[in-house]
């Protein structure tokens, strides 16, 4: 039905088509949320006590690692949502067009059917006068 009215009525009553936007689906992360944050054995602090600050390195890495999937997983829903919004739009667009195919259907047949009658209406008048 999209197909007959939004491509070939359409084409053939001369109605403009608005471009469509179609874009693909957002990648979903299929290997997890972890992102690598750089080499384990990075100097953060004082190395004066080892067993301290490997205590503090991985509680840097891990909140670290917490803020990057945090923010990962909200730029991911960003995109769902833009995309969303995207298919929202055409799908609007393809009604908009559907909608005005049918306006000009309408008026094609109006002028047809009153034309035709008008043109009935007096040529009976003249032949009964």
């Amino acid at each position: 039905m999209k197909y007959v009215f939004c491509k070939r009525l359409a084409i053939c009553l001369c109605v403009k088509m608005s471009p469509s936007s179609s874009q693909e689906p957002p990648p979903i992360n299929k290997r997890g949320n972890s992102v690598a944050i750089g080499d384990s054995h990075s100097n953060y602090g004082d190395m004066t006590t080892p067993g301290v600050s490997a205590m503090k390195n991985k509680a840097e890495d891990k909140a670290v690692q917490e803020v990057l999937d945090i923010s990962k997983t909200r730029v991911q829903k960003e995109d769902e949502l833009r995309y969303e919004a995207d298919r929202e739009n055409e799908t609007k667009n393809d009604w908009t067009l559907a909608a005005a195919v049918l306006d000009r259907i309408s008026v094609i047949a109006f002028v047809i059917i009153f034309t035709g009658g008008t043109i009935i209406f007096f040529a009976k008048s003249i032949t009964h006068a």
